[in-house]
């Protein structure tokens, strides 16, 4: 199967991010919680596709570099599963692996954590004590017009999506996006070559040489702004890694929003 331009960038850009994460991740045990997965997203009730977590990935790297809010997800089969933890509630469970991670970037301390527990079919939104309880309306708007009703549909993967996608919207202030410039220049260059090597066909070298040139300066673009991309992509979570939880040292006000379905 060949792949777009689009899907090798977005390959390459979250598997780069990922590597470097692992790394972080296993050198801190955070048990009796699940331990986290490599990146933001941590599905250990299996409820993403590989295609939509990768999406989410892209989503909350670029989040995070550009408004410092750290939001985080995980999925879980039960809350059983983690009877160490005594934590018998969606809300307690929540707050315990909130602060247990360290959710969210210090001082401001604004971080979230949308949390799915499958076969409790419940799930929570936790925020960080930057907000204190002033935006449990706005979770809580969240989590039953967006969230439930798609978890009633058995669609997991779209409410774990626009579930995430308004949280950004609303938390951030953002819409996420794909880097498109990058795009753009890479298929503004290929165009260039075409041209230019139609006109050497023609005979209209000249023509053929400046079209080439121009084709290549944008090619050698595209490639910067990728790896401006792929190093902003290993920094961004290196560098929240301090933290005492290893993400970004936040913890929970114990505000939110639960649902259940």
């Amino acid at each position: 199967m060949r792949l777009s331009l689009f899907s090798w960038s977005s390959l390459i850009l979250c598997t780069m991010t990922l590597l470097f994460q692992h790394a972080i991740a296993a050198d801190k045990d955070y048990s009796p919680y699940p331990q986290p997965d490599a990146g933001y997203v941590s599905d250990h009730a299996n409820l993403l596709t590989d295609a939509e977590e990768l999406r989410l990935e892209r989503w909350l790297l670029q989040v995070e570099e550009k408004s410092n809010v750290e939001i985080i997800i995980v999925t879980i089969e039960s809350l059983s599963t983690y009877q160490k933890t005594n934590k018998r509630t969606v809300e307690s469970f929540a707050t315990g692996l909130f602060n247990a991670y360290g959710i969210g970037n210090m001082p401001k301390n604004d971080g979230l954590l949308l949390l799915v527990s499958r076969y409790d079919r419940k799930a929570r939104i936790e925020l960080g004590k930057y907000y204190g309880y002033s935006r449990n309306d706005d979770a809580m708007d969240i989590m039953q017009n967006v969230i439930i009703p798609e978890f009633k549909r058995n669609d997991y993967g779209a409410g774990i999506t626009k579930g995430t996608e308004a949280l950004i919207n609303e938390f951030s202030g953002m819409r996420v996006t794909f880097p498109w410039h990058i795009v753009g220049l890479a298929v503004a260059a290929l165009l260039c070559l075409l041209i230019g090597l139609s006109c050497f066909k023609s005979g209209r070298r000249g023509w053929g040489y400046v079209f080439v040139g121009i084709a290549i300066i944008l090619f050698l673009l595209a490639l910067y702004f990728l790896r401006e991309v792929l190093r902003h992509s290993n920094s961004s979570r290196g560098g929240s890694a301090g933290g005492s939880g290893g993400f970004g040292g936040g913890s929970s006000g114990g505000g939110g929003a639960t649902g259940s379905w």
